[in-house]
């Protein structure tokens, strides 16, 4: 039992720490080369200036990071609950702390479907939609939008590190649900040793 409750205590701190690193991620995915392209689709007069097709790059994008923010948030909060309900720490399990561990295998998964989703849908629109050939020298509607005062940067880091971190959040949820069939398992270990009168501590 003191191995498992190492792990759950590591394991309830390591969930805190990717909740936090969805939160970075988040924050930092429209800045640098990718968000300057915000800078190519001005409003003059009022009116939408779009002249390299992007306006739906900046909207999906714009939509995706404001509501992996909520999420994002959300899921520190729900990692806290492991803390507040002392599933990190506690030797045998009650009604709270399933639901606790329950919560947070959950929206773990709900999390990143919308992360690997999103990231899909931004990364398509990026490399598929926006016209590129526009914003270059042959365009003749801006000099040349890579080498720019705002250069624009169409690198796949952002979209690669958005799908590794969903496949670790992913990972995070199947830990919590095995970590758990573990921790029943030595929980029914330990009663029945009880019950038959022995302090033998279950491994």
């Amino acid at each position: 039992m003191k191995t498992q409750m190492r792990f759950q205590k590591i394991l309830s701190y390591v969930t805190l720490v990717i909740a936090a690193l969805c939160l970075v991620f988040t924050v930092s995915f429209l800045t640098g080369g990718m968000g300057n392209v915000h800078y190519y689709t001005p409003l003059e007069g009022g009116v939408l200036n779009d002249k390299i097709n992007a306006e739906n790059f900046v909207n999906a994008s714009q939509e995706f990071v404001g509501t992996m923010l909520i999420l994002s948030i959300v899921f520190i909060l729900v990692a806290a609950t492991l803390f507040i309900t002392a599933s990190n720490k506690r030797r045998n399990y009650y009604i709270t702390n399933y639901i606790a561990i329950g919560v947070v295998a959950a929206f773990a998964i709900a999390l990143a479907v919308y992360l690997f989703i999103g990231v899909g849908n931004v990364m398509n629109l990026f490399y598929n939609d926006i016209a590129w050939e526009a914003g270059t020298n042959g365009g003749k509607n801006y000099a040349d939008m890579f080498n720019a005062n705002y250069p624009v940067n169409k690198s796949a880091a952002n979209f690669i590190i958005g799908y590794a971190l969903g496949a670790l959040v992913v990972c995070t949820s199947a830990v919590h649900v095995l970590n758990l069939v573990w921790k029943i398992k030595l929980m029914k270990g330990e009663k029945a040793l009880l019950q038959g009168g022995l302090v033998k501590e279950v491994a």
